[in-house]
């Protein structure tokens, strides 16, 4: 939000400069970043005196003016609709270089001009070229426009403000944290007006029907007001942090939010229907038509501000047209709420709609400053539009909020901050807050927050003010640590890592993609998943919460090879979600691990001539290697029955019965007509790291090298084209005794001298003891076994 300098001292006195002042309210937690002055840049502007207007001679809508700069007369043409005689204005003199260009003495249609009168759009000041900037009478002729312009609106700052400081959302609240710093005194506005209407039960009638979304909700009727346009003061203050003057109504209301940090809505009483204000939730499909002309359709929890018979407003964020101010307006209702924080971030999140008081409420207001701020604005509107105020007001507020009353304890103080603080100076700056002290000894203090900080809750806020009030700077270093570091051992975590870092040995990137995708993603989906849907998406393609993470991969590899990016190899760790309406968030929470290999295995180069392109085979390698280093296990890969529309090939991946995953190869159509990715295999894999986890043996058991040799023998054999490889390792591997080490499928042929519907599968096994030297009747009698077994098991055949 932008704080005005001059505005600011109307509240409190202070002798900073101007980047001083920045300075404390950084120190002080307010992020204040200076506004540059449009005009620091621009030279040759004075204030001038007009005179002597007349028409153009050849031009219908030009006009010859003689403009006074201090020192001569000028003639100046112009041909804004509200030049006139007797005014003051900025008077642009030749040489000045402007944001469009350089303002040169000039003919135009045969009439000298020595300079330009200039609209606020032409210096940069606002968007507005409705007409000529006019000074007022007070403007000293012939100053330099730029000191007059700086002493007269002051300087600005935009103040970034964390979530947690609400009350820093105004200027008066700038000034009372400002104040903690410099021990002055606030000063704030009276509010001194006379009732002398009907009694406002007359008018008027508010019921609350949800006090959770509206816990209070006040108002007042002022008859008789006059809608005209603002005197130039407060036209000035506004225009000083850039809002566009309206008339003296609605800018009544944003000088008192800009003032207090609290929302106010002024109805046209004349325009509501019935002597009703109901304050309900949206019913689902109701459509509003708010201020900016938009129809917006709502759901069932959006909180509206209605007449006896339909909505006037959406509470805390922009009020409707059928009850906006008017020229013809004479009756008003003014407006002065407190609403649930929640309720209105959600309402502001679902029409895509922010505005400054949805920015406010959405943080939380102070629920004591309803009634000051809605005084302060009738005081106003008193002055103004010579309003005539019914008396007494409506203040519905069922359940008063409750401040916290924690205490503080000054040891604590000292041990977080490491300096002793003296106790009494830690009292004063707890009562310079806004504190009430309801309790006091030497070890602690006992404080009720003010209502305008929501932020001071516990024990350890107070202590965070102050070192903010102390300054952070002013602590001294420690040479020592005086806070025990409390570790706990993660052994999930720790898992996650190891995987992560197995998986990039193997030359695999990481990438993060969007935990939220598009309804079409789900067709990756290999563990039949069901997506929980976004009640309040941003987009359609980030509707549904994501139920697998090879879809990501595959649009990030996608997104690569259409750059020329073409060998690939990523994986990610994340969490995916199935619904589930048994659950209290209607949804289950999994995490998963994916890979994903395309392209070449190896660069370019010189020494290996072609390259070789990864396949399915080198993703399964890589996969079984994770799996025996994390479990020490044998996994099974087993073709499987699912059919998915996006995959051509999908194999199963088992550990001890438990389905670890699946490898797949993404459908060729698909890769082309949706990612347009041409004449490229991609393979994917996606597995649970819950059951990863269930398997993963944690210690590392050290085998010393053995000190005898080891035999290897091939077998050759002829099965069934149908036979599986994988079942014949097993088959292998189960019958080859204690000493079989290892089993390697090394040729698969097919072709001459082979039966049509027969294949010939050539295994190596190594036997190896290392405790002594095997022989070979050993190993023999083991092969026999084998040989039984693979003839009983797959009817094989020895070649």
């Amino acid at each position: 939000m932008i704080i005005n300098t001059n505005w600011l001292k109307q509240y409190t006195d202070f002798d900073y400069s101007y980047e001083e002042l920045g300075d404390r309210l950084t120190y002080l937690g307010l992020e204040a970043d200076p506004v540059p002055n449009p005009l620091a840049s621009i030279e040759k502007i004075v204030v001038g005196s007009v005179s002597n207007v007349r028409e153009h001679p050849d031009a219908d809508r030009l006009m010859v003016c003689d403009v006074f700069d201090g020192k001569k007369t000028r003639q100046v043409i112009c041909g804004a609709p509200n030049v006139k005689d007797d005014i003051k204005v900025p008077l642009v003199l030749p040489g000045c270089q402007l944001p469009e260009g350089k303002v040169k003495k000039v003919k135009i249609r045969g009439v000298k001009s020595e300079g330009m009168i200039p609209a606020e759009d032409e210096l940069g000041l606002s968007d507005d070229h409705s007409g000529i900037i006019i000074l007022p009478d007070d403007a000293e002729i012939g100053q330099d426009f730029r000191k007059y312009y700086s002493e007269r609106f002051g300087s600005n700052f935009e103040i970034d403000l964390t979530p947690n400081r609400p009350d820093c959302t105004s200027h008066i609240g700038v000034a009372r944290d400002l104040n903690v710093l410099t021990e002055n005194e606030l000063k704030i506005p009276d509010t001194d007006f006379e009732e002398d209407g009907d009694e406002i039960e007359k008018y008027v009638e508010v019921n609350i029907h949800d006090p959770e979304a509206c816990p209070r909700y006040a108002t007042r009727i002022i008859k008789n007001v006059e809608v005209k346009e603002s005197p130039q003061w407060l036209k000035d203050r506004l225009k000083s942090i850039g809002l566009r003057p309206i008339n003296n109504i609605v800018d009544a209301a944003n000088f008192v939010l800009m003032e207090t940090g609290q929302p106010l809505h002024t109805f046209d009483y004349d325009r509501l229907n019935g002597e009703e204000i109901n304050v309900r939730m949206s019913e689902d499909g109701e459509e509003v038509i708010t201020l900016d002309g938009e129809k917006r359709e709502l759901d069932d929890s959006v909180l509206l501000i209605c007449d006896a018979q339909q909505p006037v407003a959406v509470a805390g964020i922009m009020g409707l047209e059928n009850s906006e101010i008017i020229d013809s307006t004479t009756n008003l209702l003014l407006e002065s709420a407190y609403f649930n924080p929640a309720r209105i971030r959600y309402g502001s999140k679902y029409l895509g709609l922010q505005t400054d008081s949805s920015y406010r409420f959405e943080r939380g207001v102070d629920p004591e400053n309803v009634i000051y701020a809605l005084n302060r604005l009738t005081n106003l509107i008193v002055d103004l539009a010579n309003g005539q105020v019914c008396t007494g007001l409506i203040d519905n507020y069922p359940k008063k909020i409750e401040q916290p009353q924690p205490k503080v304890r000054f040891s604590r103080i000292n041990k977080l901050i490491g300096q002793d603080f003296d106790p009494d100076w830690v009292v004063d700056k707890f009562e310079k807050l806004g504190c009430k002290i309801l309790d006091k000894d030497k070890n602690s203090v006992k404080v009720e927050s003010p209502s305008w900080r929501p932020d001071l809750v516990r024990e350890i806020d107070y202590i965070e003010e102050v070192i903010r009030i102390y300054g952070m700077e002013k602590v001294k270093s420690s040479r020592t640590i005086k806070i025990q570091p409390d570790y706990s051992r993660n052994d999930r975590y720790n898992f996650n890592r190891v995987v992560r870092d197995k998986i990039a040995s193997y030359g695999y990137q990481e990438v993060y993609n969007n935990s939220l995708f598009s309804h079409e993603e789900k067709d990756f989906n290999l563990f039949d998943l069901e997506p929980v849907k976004i009640k309040n998406p941003l987009s359609r393609d980030l509707a549904y919460m994501r139920t697998n993470l090879s879809s990501g991969l595959v649009t990030t590899a996608a997104d690569n090879i259409n750059r020329k990016n073409r060998d690939l190899r990523f994986f990610e760790i994340g969490k995916v979600h199935d619904l589930n309406f048994d659950k209290d968030n209607k949804a289950d929470e999994y995490e998963h691990f994916a890979m994903l290999l395309t392209g070449n295995l190896e660069p370019v180069s010189w020494k290996y001539g072609q390259r070789r392109t990864g396949d399915f085979f080198d993703l399964k390698g890589d996969i079984q290697g994770l799996i025996q280093y994390l479990t020490g296990k044998e996994a099974q890969f087993v073709d499987s029955e699912m059919t998915k529309e996006n995959y051509n090939q999908i194999v199963k991946i088992v550990i001890e019965d438990d389905i670890l995953g699946y490898i797949c190869q993404l459908n060729e159509e698909l890769l082309d007509d949706q990612y347009n990715v041409e004449e490229q295999k991609v393979f994917v894999f996606e597995g649970s790291l819950e059951i990863l986890y269930k398997h993963f043996t944690p210690e590392i058991n050290y085998q010393p090298v053995a000190s005898y040799p080891a035999i290897e023998r091939d077998v050759s054999i002829l099965v069934n084209t149908s036979t599986r490889v994988g079942d014949v390792m097993e088959l292998i591997r189960n019958n080859g005794g204690k000493h079989l080490q290892e089993v390697q499928f090394y040729d698969l042929y097919q072709g001459e001298n082979i039966q049509e519907n027969k294949k010939s599968l050539t295994f190596n096994l190594i036997f190896q003891n290392p405790e002594r030297t095997l022989k070979d009747q050993e190993i023999d009698q083991q092969m026999n076994i084998i040989f039984n077994q693979l003839k009983k098991k797959v009817d094989a055949k020895l070649r």
